[in-house]
Order: structure tokens, then sequence, then C-alpha cells
């Protein structure tokens, strides 16, 4: 007896492609659905109708793609509250989420075939923009319906994405900084293949340049003390006159942060710090931490409003921008 798996083989598509095809999805071509019912009348396909009531179910769960750097992930707040907002959106209509992990790119991608073919799972949403994704490469080949939380390297007029302004973001905070009477400002980043990370060095470097000051970046993860102490060490030799740091991420601003406090000169240089994302950690910090809420629960609500709608392939992509905000607390100081 044939199978899908038959079927999509016969019709040179993906399986996951085959089944949208024989249940008139809109994301499939009209040229698809013919020649995979064509297909499926050569080989006298006879679908399981127990397992189409199964499939049924399950086409309403939304597919989670998380980033490979597990130690981000599990680290980060920010991931969890995206999640919750995802799942907040997803229950109240009857749907469910599952997750798609992986310690390496390869062992991800195998995860998501997994979902696609024996899940049904129909719609995605990444957590992440990076650049040369294979991931995002593998959803458009089988033309899976997606939605990225971030702005998308490529095809931004026709992937939906949900996305904060951080180019105006690391501008805004960066103004903060001169507000205070500060001239002298690094950028701590530490993964400029990450879309978000670039965009707002970007606007740092927009604002630097406005004001005819000299941008200063520096590239640290701060994942191991004696490594990055001395590469730090190595930083203030060069740059004297630093008083202060717009750091990617409220994470690394607090590694920052604990590096400083190991070394009495740099703490009684009293360099102010301001992050991003606004984590439950930022209150915590001391001093407490200056920071840009993004507002990470509401992306994925949002994320999940689009990837609940089915799309046709025909159809314009939605481009949501939420908005950011500076939540002033102690880690910025008066020059």
């Amino acid at each position: 007896m044939a199978t899908i798996k038959d079927v999509a083989r016969r019709a040179g598509v993906s399986p996951s492609t085959a089944s949208r095809a024989l249940h008139n999805s809109h994301i499939i071509s009209e040229s698809t659905r013919e020649r995979v019912a064509k297909a499926a009348h050569e080989l006298n396909y006879a679908p399981d109708f127990n397992a189409q009531s199964l499939a049924t179910k399950a086409s309403s769960t939304v597919g989670v793609i998380l980033p490979v750097d597990h130690h981000e992930i599990f680290s980060n707040p920010f991931f969890l509250e995206m999640i919750r907002g995802i799942n907040e959106v997803c229950s109240s209509r009857g749907s469910l989420i599952t997750l798609a992990t992986g310690t390496t790119r390869n062992e991800l991608l195998h995860n998501i075939d997994v979902m696609i073919v024996q899940g049904h799972i129909q719609t995605f949403i990444l957590l992440y923009s990076e650049e040369n994704d294979p991931v995002v490469d593998r959803l458009n080949r089988d033309k899976i319906q997606y939605v990225v939380i971030g702005k998308p390297y490529t095809g931004a007029n026709r992937i939906s994405y949900v996305n904060n302004d951080n180019i105006q973001a690391g501008s805004d905070a960066t103004k903060h900084l001169l507000s205070y009477g500060h001239r002298n400002i690094c950028f701590l980043y530490s993964d400029l293949s990450k879309m978000v990370q670039s965009d707002r060095m970007l606007g740092y470097q927009r604002v630097m340049m406005q004001n005819n000051l000299p941008d200063v970046v520096f590239e640290e993860r701060f994942e191991n003390h004696s490594s990055s102490f001395q590469a730090l060490k190595k930083f203030f030799a060069q740059h004297t006159d630093v008083t202060s740091f717009v750091v990617v991420d409220d994470m690394l601003a607090l590694k920052l942060q604990q590096m400083l406090h190991s070394n009495s000169e740099w703490q009684n240089k009293q360099l102010s710090l301001i992050g991003f994302n606004d984590s439950i950690f930022s209150e915590l910090a001391h001093p407490t931490l200056t920071s840009v809420a993004v507002f990470p629960e509401r992306l994925g609500k949002e994320a999940a409003k689009i990837a609940m709608v089915d799309h046709s392939e025909n159809e314009l992509s939605t481009a949501v921008i939420v908005p950011h905000q500076i939540v002033v607390r102690h880690s910025v100081y008066k020059i």
C-alpha cells in the first residue's frame, strides 16, 4: 500500500508538502496540488482516515524553533518570555506549541524534519534571526509557513516577522548616555551574525557619527573569567578614556558589571552601563541596571497571532514592530 512518502517521492516534493497539497492548503500552489493529486492517483494512494483525524488535530500545533546556543537560551529569560507570549495566544485558540531544539544545527534540522513529517506541523515561529541560517533555507525549500521574531536577513518583504526597531533602540540607548554627559562610549557585543546585535550597533554608530564622536566596539562573551579579564584589561589599556558602555543585552551587561567589580581600579571609575531587554535580573544587579525594554512577551504574542492564520503563498507578508522603552535605574552616572 502506498504511503504519503511514496506520493511525495513520485511528485518530487517533501512529505509535508504532499500532505498539505492533499488537504488543499492555501499555501501550496495550484500546480503543486495537481502534481501531488496525479501522483496519488497513479499510486492508488488511500489516506488513512484515522491518521487524517490525528493530523487535523496536530496541524493546530505551532512549532517554536529555538537557536542552537543552549547556554544562552536557558540562562536568558528573554526567550522564556517570548515562549510564554506565544503559548498564551495559542492556548486561547485551542492550539498547542512544541519546541524544536538541537545542540548542533544538523540535530536541529533533523528534529524539525521529524516534526514536519510525523507531527504534521504546518507553521513555525523562529525565536531568532541569523545570517546564512540553514533552518530558514530548509523551511523555504519545503514551502513551510513560518514567522520570524527579529528582522529577516533576506526576503524581509516576503517573510512575516515581528521585531523591535533595534537600530532606533541602539540610537536611543546611546543618546541616553550622551544626555548624562558621556562622550567616550563603547558598544559591547558578542555575536554580530545575529541581526539584533548588528542593528543595535548600527544605531549606536549612527549617533556617534552624528555627534562627531569616535565609535569604539568591543567583542567579548565573558565565558571564561581568566581570558575575559585579560581581554578587558587589554581593552582599557587601549581605551583609557572610555566612560560608558552600550551593551547588546542585559545578560552580557551583568557579566561585564561583575567583571568590573573584580578590579578596584575599574570599580573606582564608576563606568556607566546600559543594556537591552529589561530582564528580571536588571533590578537585582548592584547597581540596578538601566535597560531598554523590548517587551519579549508581546513579541511572542504578535508572532503567534500571525502564525495562527493560514496565508497563501501569493499573500503579502506581515511585519509588526513592537515599541521599546528605556527603563532608568542606577547604572548610568553623570559625567
